[in-house]
């Protein structure tokens, strides 16, 4: 985060309930919506939103009710009184960055900075783990900051077990959002007041090896990285050297690698360690196991077999995230449960329960020609 900008924490003052120009940027943004696209549904200009947003004017009460029923916020959402995020995108590590619009990063932040609104709320009532990543030395190489990682963590020359339950007991919020959120940017990570964020989506954790490989890419940038999100070809090579490193340690690898390259051991070695047999392959390019001749020829034959919805995140329990969830089952338990998150949040408790991965069961009731019909 840049040292010019705005850190956070508006601590609860007498000015609560005063309009707060950030919250109407944050969702607006956060539904992707230009100011002139919510200018015309709100009934107002689009010059009239700049103002609103850059503290010029506030809007009136009956503009600010439109405000958000068309943002699908409650009314106090914008009003101060409440810590507030502001992280600049340069400070986040966007998976795909080259194909992502400003626009998209954006709104890919806004729900970040949502996620640790809601995290802060639910730490009101609930201790959760503190971040617990090493300080890694200026200058180490991935697989060093992997070998640091291990011994931090404590963690064996093996297989990570549970690797999604094994970073969020570390502090790590770990949240898996519906693509239209983040679809542009497939996944980032960012550190917000020292709380490091990992933001996946589902097309990453269709499939638990490549969910592992990402999730493990994502806490290579926070080590490796930190605030500087600067994107480059040879950044993303070291966060995949740093995920290869830390799930399949070169010494275990000379081990457990066979001599010559056979997919249907790479298969069950790769089910024991927890990462695709791609992944293998190319280690077993990096060990000197194979050529990439022969490793170019097993990716093909990999390709033509591949079914990423073979092996979903779900199936394999502690790969989901759960710290968010568990947290509010225990704010719960102590009178805090969604209804008043959602009133420290300004949210709707829809929105609540979205945040914290909890699917809406209840069933939909649509009206067909007067008819009402329930599915």
């Amino acid at each position: 985060m840049r040292e010019d900008m705005p850190r956070l924490f508006d601590l609860p003052t007498a000015t609560s309930g005063r309009f707060e120009p950030a919250r109407l940027t944050q969702a607006r943004v956060r539904l992707g919506m230009s100011k002139a696209s919510l200018a015309g549904q709100v009934g107002v200009s689009a010059n009239a939103i700049g103002q609103y947003e850059a503290g010029v004017n506030s809007p009136r009460p009956e503009v600010l009710a439109r405000l958000a029923d068309t943002l699908k916020v409650r009314p106090g959402f914008f009003s101060v009184g409440r810590p507030l995020s502001r992280v600049d995108t340069v400070n986040a590590h966007f998976r795909s960055l080259r194909s992502a619009r400003v626009m998209d990063r954006h709104k890919a932040l806004a729900t970040a900075t949502l996620v640790w609104e809601l995290t802060f709320a639910l730490e009101r009532y609930v201790r959760l783990p503190q971040a617990d990543l090493p300080k890694v030395p200026t200058g180490a190489t991935p697989p060093e900051a992997a070998a640091a990682l291990r011994e931090h963590w404590g963690l064996p020359d093996g297989p990570v077990k549970h690797l999604t339950a094994t970073a969020e007991s570390r502090g790590i919020v770990v949240v898996v959002r519906p693509l239209r959120e983040i679809d542009a940017v497939d996944a980032f990570s960012v550190a917000i007041v020292d709380r490091p964020i990992i933001i996946t989506t589902p097309r990453r954790t269709e499939n638990v090896f490549r969910h592992r490989f990402s999730l493990a890419h994502e806490i290579g940038h926070l080590l490796l990285h930190g605030e500087n999100g600067e994107y480059s070809a040879a950044v993303e090579r070291e966060a995949d050297e740093f995920a290869a490193a830390f799930l399949t340690p070169a010494s275990a690898m000379d081990a457990a690698l066979p001599q010559r390259l056979d997919l249907a051991v790479l298969d069950r070695i790769g089910r024991t360690w927890g990462v695709s047999s791609t992944s293998l392959v190319r280690r077993m390019v990096e060990r000197g196991r194979t050529t990439e001749s022969s490793a170019r020829r097993a990716y093909q034959r990999l390709a033509m077999a591949d079914d990423p919805t073979a092996d979903p995140t779900s199936a394999y329990p502690g790969e989901t995230p759960t710290l968010l969830k568990k947290a509010a089952e225990l704010a719960g338990d102590v009178g805090a449960g969604v209804p008043a998150l959602a009133d420290a949040l300004r949210l709707n408790p829809a929105d609540v329960r979205d945040l914290l991965g909890e699917a809406d069961r209840r069933p939909v009731l649509r009206l067909i020609q007067g008819m009402a019909e329930a599915r």
